[in-house]
């Protein structure tokens, strides 16, 4: 009788034949068994992500590689013999050990290993089910934008993907309602924007290369961080983002698949307060009256830096404090309820803070003065609608 071992053996150098010969339509480094076909071209992708199975101590983590990915099928050939999964997957791992790797994960269908070279860093996956193989692999590559500046039928600032292009008609409303679902503490929830819509399909260009749905999202995602803003949610195919510009919000929703690209983005309706700033005589009245009054002044996106078209309005808080020595105000900041509950509460301290500085670097001393923030905790509005989300972001005086 044969050992096992030497069976494997003989196995291994099949594997490393197999390799040589059809390297064109495999998954380089790893080869295929050789009763066993590939019955499509690899899929290939200029930058993937993929979690791989490790161990560690006596469990399993999982550890997402990033890069250029390639994943390609086998199927046993008609007629030919069966492998078994323990040779398949001791075929594959004795290739990742001649190729300098190591495994680092193994089950009865499942091999994990992990091929460096000085800064070069490959993962493989290797899924057995007897008559059918699936290897997957990432060489680990640092993310680089792709996404084209904005032209034609693209919005004013955001582009397309280079493989793609935009399908006609072009829908462009100048008001309109769209969903967009975002992160509300553990749970995830859909909220209606109103507002200029301008939604867009991309299609993939004949014979183009596909981009993963990944590779899409995080273009955006940089594309959307270049504009100062934030993304709210993130699924595997789903990337919505928020980003604001001269006070008013703008809203992004991508959805993409390999071969097409959703692309919806809602300027949403600004809020009128935030277009004409308050007299000192009428923030006077309005403090007398209810002991609160709202200010809508203008920061950068997702930050406590007031605009330079804040200064009018400060200018008259400054008024309003001169003209009457005995009034002391507190300042209080105020979100929306979009995003996490953490960053708007900061945010709100933060930009009331800087409020309370303007007012001190004026000439106000400071102990007429103090700050505080309330993040969403204190809505005026309702947060379901544009406007009651615009009344709810907001600094407010309240009378000392």
């Amino acid at each position: 009788m044969i050992p096992r071992t030497a069976l494997l053996a003989g196995a291994l150098i099949h594997l490393a034949l197999a390799s040589a010969a059809l390297a064109a339509a495999d998954c380089p480094p790893l080869g295929r068994m050789p009763n066993y076909h590939a019955p499509a071209e690899a899929e290939m992708r200029a930058y993937d992500g993929f979690g791989f199975s490790v161990r560690k101590g006596d469990g399993t983590d999982e550890v997402e590689v990033r890069g250029r990915a390639c994943r390609q099928s086998y199927a046993v050939k008609d007629g030919a013999q069966t492998a078994s999964d323990l040779e398949i997957q001791s075929n594959y791992r004795e290739q990742i050990r001649k190729a300098g790797g190591q495994v680092l994960y193994s089950d009865e269908r499942t091999t994990t290993g992990k091929i460096a070279k000085g800064a070069e860093e490959t993962w493989v996956r290797v899924y057995s089910q007897e008559s059918e193989i699936e290897v997957m692999v990432i060489a680990k590559t640092p993310f680089k934008a792709t996404l084209a500046k904005p032209a034609g039928d693209d919005h004013r600032l955001l582009g397309r993907m280079p493989s793609y292009s935009p399908q006609s008609p072009v829908e462009k409303k100048n008001f309109d309602e769209v969903q967009f679902t975002v992160v509300s503490g553990e749970e995830s929830r859909d909220v209606a924007v109103q507002g200029a819509k301008h939604a867009v399909m991309y299609h993939l260009k004949p014979g183009a290369p596909q981009a993963s749905p990944l590779e899409v999202q995080e273009n955006y995602r940089a594309a959307i961080a270049g504009l100062g803003g934030q993304v709210l949610y993130a699924d595997p195919h789903l990337l919505v983002g928020r980003l604001e510009q001269n006070g008013q919000a703008i809203w992004v929703r991508v959805y993409a698949q390999d071969d097409w690209i959703d692309l919806k983005v809602v300027e949403e309706k600004p809020f009128q307060a935030t277009i004409q700033s308050p007299q000192a005589a009428a923030l006077k009245s309005a403090l007398d009256r209810q002991g609160r009054v709202a200010l809508y002044v203008s920061f950068d996106p997702a930050k406590a830096v007031l605009k330079p078209d804040s200064t009018k309005t400060i200018a008259e808080v400054v008024k309003l404090l001169k003209e009457n020595p005995g009034l002391k105000l507190a300042i209080e900041g105020h979100t929306d309820d979009i995003g996490a509950k953490p960053a708007n509460e900061k945010l709100s301290r933060d930009r009331a803070a800087a409020v309370l500085e303007a007012l001190a670097a004026a000439g106000i001393a400071r102990d007429r003065l103090k700050s505080s923030g309330s993040g969403a905790d204190k809505p005026a509005a309702d947060n379901a609608t544009s406007e009651g989300r615009a009344k709810n972001r907001r600094v407010e005086l309240v009378k000392g």
